[in-house]
């Protein structure tokens, strides 16, 4: 074997090789994985011939002779004086030489690899090689194999193999990378919806896998097998509802290298649905060569600059492409590495002799393991396509196959016959057969079923008589009640249809429905005459003027099923109202379907609480007659939740239709008395439903069945529900909307038309017989929404079927049925981003106290505002809610403001009015606005408003509330010191007066607090934290944290000395702690307490705690991503200088500090350093890109910063980290890792650390903020309180 893989010299570790490294250094790996093949060898080869070769492969290859070495300062290099033996042993089978294998823990100072050789259970040989992840990956194994084959003789043996290829980091890559990432967002897999209560997985990651068909592997093979998949996964998320404009990461072969290599890239897409698959592979070629290559850890660090970057900055969902490797004959491969799990789905394509496998590893936390099956189905059938007809547009191609589609779209099963008789006639026919039973109960109105047709009868004529025939247009202008229900069934059947108006709605609403529908007849009371328009062209039929016999015959009118019964204006989402025009036989196929649903009987005694302005609201009473049961219709206006009780006690009611806002009141009025009746069933329906609200309903109203009803009036009444035992648990935001009732079918469509997979939003269709016929007068508009349905062939073998389009938006769940996500026209997208606003509510509802929640996107003039309002907090928690969110969800979904109400508001027919929700004032206005009160107020409420840019900030307005920063409270303490230079102001004063007034009664008293500690939070019954500071960290920085902690935990945070204008040189980090544990000592001695550092605060935290050693029970001290002081200034680390570049930094050196006017403090500074200390200084600035800066000696300038920083460095460099007996809980920075910063591991100074834990997406400047480092830090700051 050749000796060109071994190099003389000690080799720096790449870019992945620091990253591993760093993650070891911490203790924690993850997401890399020791990487494991196994190689099996049949009879014809010999066992001494492979010991041979083995044995050579791993005297000469790189991988298995490396070792490391960490110098002073933390940098590693790699050498090649390891060794990895080989070790022979006994004959086993397959598994437990996998087994084996899976319990070698390499590790980089003893044991980076390992080498074993096992007889099989036949005559052959397997081989199993684990190595630590530095050392390699895939790649690297197919440079072991081939070094392998050349030793056997099998192969040539291979060229000398280049080097990892250096990252070239032009400055002009990074920019058109930066600029591709930021205009393209991550693309996603729709999230499961995880609950509080829910049960975490047994498995972090679950894996599906499939293979190609012959013949689709041959046509993504024969294209590279890059290109046409990347198309189809760009293809196939942006189906699954990504942004338009989308990225994932992409893993390209990596050329041979004998170290780690493979490396992920962002590939940019914005697919065009509407052109062919060709077309989508060419523009997957383009964006995989659309920049020069920049490695992945330089772009994860330019988007982890921004502190709102998304934690998976080169994708949430990565592809990694794996060539076929050939392998000799006589020898297979049992167990290749797989990609390390990093993103939320890790997908390899690798080529196989069987086909194309495609493997996927999920995060089980976030994914169904049936969506990620399907995900890979649809994957194959968009390859599928492509292949079989290359013209089809990309969105047209097919996700869901009819048998599914017919599954998912199917209603209720229900195979009873289908009476043809029209509503009307099914209630009269129960006159006949149970005369005397009791129909109708309003008020004091008892009417039988006999008693209610013959009334019925006797109207009927006399509308006969007055011109009533068939689809005439009868308006009935009448309260609720029985003497409605009466002229309805009176209309009916003289053949006419009927137009409730309801005679307490806005009489321009009316008005607009009577000579909308060219009423001919309006039946109604004296006492509503004057709400008719003037001039309409209709006779006037007053209940009050009829004395008409009631009478046992109808007239003689045959109804035809295409028959128009009624038009139901709806408001729709604008404009004016709509009629809806419905027919009889969908009506009556809808009431019997429905009464079955509800399993309803001749026993069934409803109280319908819907208003008659909705078709709903007479479903629920026009079922129950059907059946030949009862209704108890309210009289009068809104009952009270007392009323509605006790009527249903009174009636004996065992069923009711209540909307569900109201019927929320009604729960709780329940709750609290005790006083629900038992019910068979409930119904409601008008608004999500959240599952609190839904558990409400079940624990308080004392009923066996509920049902959640959903329907526009445009698909008759309630087309669908969702009908479960009381007390059901279901995953979402609102209660599901179920399935469709009746002949009809419901889908969720995309933009094309296309079936969406389930769990993907689309927009609800309705389709079937139960379809209305369409607008009153409005063809266009009917064309519009109601449209062919181009499934109806296919599923149930008819034509010339319509779909109604709803204007919802839902998604199939995974039980199959539909879940309602919002308004199409209420869609929310800002800033690139499509945002669901079910997400938000959701966040919104499992916060205590919240009973409802909204988020809609607001207009306020120019400006689009995204607003949450909730129900049941008390007022005043606006912004405590806001910052819960936070810890919830990403930047982009947090709502500007949320708003608490009392109620949410409601219409006439009893659902939410969001015109009437209140608009939140803009948070750049939320000043009080008071008036300077004095010269000194006025001039600081001049600086400060300068600097927040408020003009209207008032002197009892909070600096910080109001948008003030840390840095920002420097320069305004600059600013003011230069008005009061005899005032010596400090940031603590800034914090324990952060406004105008009380700023200026500081100047009044002279300043100078002296303090170092800001308490956060004073009450609580929990051990109080301390916050140790970050390098020129105040104390705002752990606000955050301090929310997410809650109300019982107490919270001090220190100043950083470095804010301290009185800072003297050659201090120690004894001497910079000591306030802080004076503070301690007299705030907490003897007590439990916790401790929390973050960088340059970890060292601080760590001498406090040896200083104040059995003076405290500390019961955990948390270290936030600290670092070593690295190789800059590190004690016994000579820096290294180019020929003439020591004197060239030095006369550099000298010129600037010519121009800077912290002169003297510059010289105290170097004055202070000793000869090594001051070559590591200009080492440091020339290794620096920037210019020295020399804009001081403000405290909030750059200069002042660097010096600063400098100065710190002196000090940590003369301190001495002493080993402490003390619980630690370490968090680092994913970021920090990939920049392979010499992090400490505190498990060498305490043997009570425990590994460090990965804050993924976040870096060294945003963990404290971030929500998924606040959410483990209380984890473990749970459970060290809760400890013995």
């Amino acid at each position: 074997m050749s000796k060109d893989f071994l190099t003389p010299t000690a080799l720096p570790l790449t870019p992945i090789e620091r990253r591993i490294y760093a993650h070891d250094n911490v203790g924690e790996l993850a997401p890399f994985t020791f990487e494991m093949l196994i190689l099996e060898f049949d009879h014809r080869y010999a066992r001494t011939d492979l010991i041979a070769a083995i044995t050579d492969v791993l005297t000469n290859h790189p991988v298995f002779t490396a070792q490391f070495e960490t110098h002073t300062g933390g940098a590693v290099t790699r050498h090649d004086t390891g060794q990895t033996p080989l070790v022979m042993h006994e004959a086993a089978n397959l598994d437990f030489i996998r087994a084996h294998a899976a319990y070698h823990s390499p590790d980089l100072t003893n044991h980076p690899a390992y080498a074993d050789l096992w007889p099989n259970d036949s005559t052959g040989q397997i081989l199993t090689l684990v190595l630590h992840p530095i050392l390699g990956d895939d790649a690297t194994f197919e440079t072991i194999e081939t070094a392998l084959w050349a030793a056997l003789d099998l192969r040539n043996a291979p060229d000398a193999l280049p080097a990892p290829a250096a990252d070239p980091q032009t400055q002009n890559a990074r920019n058109i990378w930066r600029e591709l990432m930021n205009n393209h967002q991550v693309a996603r897999l729709p999230h499961r919806y995880v609950t509080n209560d829910q049960v975490t997985p047994t498995s972090k990651r679950l894996t599906h896998q499939i293979t190609l068909p012959p013949q689709v592997s041959s046509f993504v093979g024969d294209d590279g097998m890059a290109a046409p998949l990347v198309a189809a996964l760009g293809i196939v998320l942006s189906r699954y509802g990504a942004q338009d404009a989308l990225r994932f990461a992409v893993a390209l072969p990596p050329h041979t290298a004998d170290r780690r290599s493979t490396d992920l890239r962002p590939v940019c897409l914005t697919p065009d649905l509407t052109a062919p698959f060709g077309n989508a592979v060419h523009l997957a070629t383009h964006a995989l060569t659309a920049a020069q290559p920049v490695s992945s850890e330089t772009l994860v660090q330019d988007q982890l600059a921004h502190a709102d970057a998304d934690p998976y900055p080169m994708g949430a969902i990565s592809l990694y492409l794996r060539p076929r490797r050939d392998l000799p004959e006589g020898i297979c491969h049992h167990q290749r590495p797989m990609p390390c799990s990093a993103e939320e789905l890790v997908l390899t394509a690798e080529d196989t002799p069987q086909g194309i496998v495609i493997h996927a590893d999920a995060d089980a936390a976030m994914f169904e393991p049936d969506l990620i099956d399907r995900f890979l189905q649809h994957l194959q059938r968009v390859l599928r396509s492509g292949l079989d007809q290359p013209a089809l547009p990309v969105g047209r191609m097919p996700l869901i196959a009819d048998a599914e589609l017919d599954t998912l779209s199917a209603p209720y099963p229900d195979g009873t016959p289908i009476d043809q008789r029209a509503t009307h006639e099914i209630i009269a026919a129960h006159a006949r057969t149970t005369p005397d039973k009791i129909a109708v109960i309003c008020g004091a109105d008892r009417l039988t079923h006999s008693q209610l047709d013959a009334h019925a009868n006797a109207l009927a004529h006399r509308l006969h008589a007055a011109g009533v025939k068939a689809e005439t247009p009868v308006a009935i202008l009448i309260e609720r009640g029985a003497a409605a229900i009466t002229a309805i069934l009176a209309v009916l059947k003289a053949g006419g249809a009927y137009i409730p108006v309801e005679p307490d709605h806005p009489s321009s609403r009316n008005h607009h429905i009577l000579t909308d529908a060219g009423v001919a007849v309006v039946l109604t009371r004296r006492s509503f005459r004057d709400r008719l328009p003037k001039g309409l062209a209709a006779q006037i039929i007053c209940l009050d003027d009829l004395d008409d016999a009631p009478r046992s015959d109808a007239p003689d009118v045959r109804i035809h099923p295409d028959q128009l019964a009624y038009v139901m204006y709806t408001s729709g989402s604008t404009g004016k109202p709509k009629g809806v025009a419905v027919e009889h036989g969908p009506l009556s196929h809808h009431n019997q379907a429905t009464a079955r649903v509800y399993e309803m009987s001749a026993e069934s005694r409803e109280l319908p609480f819907l208003p008659f302005s909705s078709d709903g609201g007479h479903e629920r009473w026009m079922v129950p007659l059907m059946v030949g049961g009862s209704v108890v219709i309210p009289d009068g206006p809104l009952w009270t939740p007392e009323q509605t009780l006790g009527a249903m006690r009174e009636h004996g009611c065992n069923n009711a239709s209540i909307p569900t806002t109201y019927l929320q009141q009604l729960a709780e009025w329940a709750e609290d008395t005790g006083t629900a009746p038992p019910m068979r069933l409930y119904s409601f329906g008008g608004e999500g439903l959240a599952q609190s609200t839904f558990d409400l309903l079940s624990s308080a109203l004392n009923a066996n069945t509920l049902i959640n009803g959903y329907g526009p009036t445009e698909t008759i009444m309630t087309p669908m529900v969702w009908k479960v035992a009381a007390g059901t648990r279901f995953q979402g935001t609102y209660a599901p909307l179920g399935r469709a009732v009746g002949n009809r079918r419901v889908y969720v469509l995309d933009e094309e038309m296309m079936p969406c997979p389930q769990s993907v939003v689309g927009e609800i269709y309705l389709g079937g017989t139960g379809v209305a016929r369409g607008y009153v007068g409005q063809p266009q508009v009917t064309a519009d929404r109601f449209i062919p349905d181009p499934f109806g062939p296919a599923l149930d073998g008819t034509s010339g079927a319509r779909l109604y389009r709803t204007g919802d938006q839902g998604r199939w769940r995974e039980d199959g049925t539909v879940e309602f996500v919002g308004r199409v026209d209420l869609q929310i997208k800002i800033n690139g981003y499509r945002i669901e606003p079910g997400e938000i509510e959701a966040a919104l509802l499992g916060e205590p106290d919240v009973t409802e929640a909204l988020v809609l996107l607001r207009e306020d003039g120019t400006a689009k505002r995204l607003i949450g309002y909730v129900t049941g907090p008390a007022a005043g928690n606006e912004d405590t809610l806001r910052r819960a969110l936070e810890s919830k969800l990403p930047k982009h979904m947090l709502p500007e403001a949320v708003v608490v109400l009392d109620k949410m508001p409601t219409n006439p027919n009893a659902k939410l009015d969001r015109a009437a929700l209140p608009l939140p004032e803009m948070r750049s206005r939320q000043t009080q606005g008071v008036a300077a009160a004095s010269k000194s107020e006025k001039q600081v409420l001049t600086l400060w408003r300068d600097l927040l840019g408020l003009p209207d900030l008032g002197v009892t307005d909070n600096f910080f509330a109001m948008g003030g920063s840390s840095l920002l409270a420097l320069k305004a303490i600059v600013g003011m010191r230069k008005q009061w230079q005899n005032v010596p102001l400090t940031v603590a004063d800034f914090f324990d007066a952060p406004t105008v007034r009380g700023i200026c009664e500081r100047i009044t008293q002279g300043g100078q607090t002296g303090r170092n500690a800001i308490t956060l939070r004073a009450s609580g019954t929990r051990p109080r934290l301390y916050c140790f500071p970050g390098l020129l960290v105040s104390t705002r920085e752990y606000l955050r944290l301090t929310d997410y902690l809650g109300p019982d935990q107490p919270v001090t945070g220190f100043l950083c000395h470095s804010l301290n204008e009185e800072k003297q040189l050659n201090v120690s980090v004894s001497d910079v702690v000591a306030d802080y544990v004076d503070h301690i000592r007299r705030e907490s001695a003897g007590a439990p307490v916790a401790f929390l550092g973050w960088s340059w605060g970890g060292l601080l935290a760590w001498e406090a705690a040896r200083q104040l050693q059995n003076e405290v029970d500390l019961k955990m001290l948390g270290m936030v991503d600290v670092c070593d002081l690295g190789t800059d200034f590190s004690p016994g680390v000579a820096p290294f200088f180019a020929p003439g570049e020591l004197a060239r930094l030095e006369a550099d050196l000298q010129t600037w500090l010519a121009r800077t006017q912290m002169r003297a403090q510059w010289d105290q500074l170097i004055n202070a350093m000793d000869p090594e200390c001051y070559l590591q200084f200009l080492r440091f600035i020339g290794n620096e890109a920037e210019p020295l800066p020399f804009d001081g000696p403000e405290i909030s300038s750059r200069e002042h910063t660097f010096w600063v920083l400098i100065d710190n460095a002196l000090v940590f460099r003369q301190h001495k980290l002493m080993p402490l007996d003390v619980p630690v809980a370490s968090f680092s920075a994913g970021d920090s890792l990939s920049r392979g910063l010499n992090l400490m591991d505190w498990r060498k100074w305490s043997a009570r650390a425990t590994p460090a834990e990965i804050v993924s997406g976040t870096n060294h400047l945003h963990i404290i903020g971030d929500p998924a480092f606040h959410d483990r830090f209380r984890m473990r700051l749970n459970a060290a309180f809760t400890a013995s």
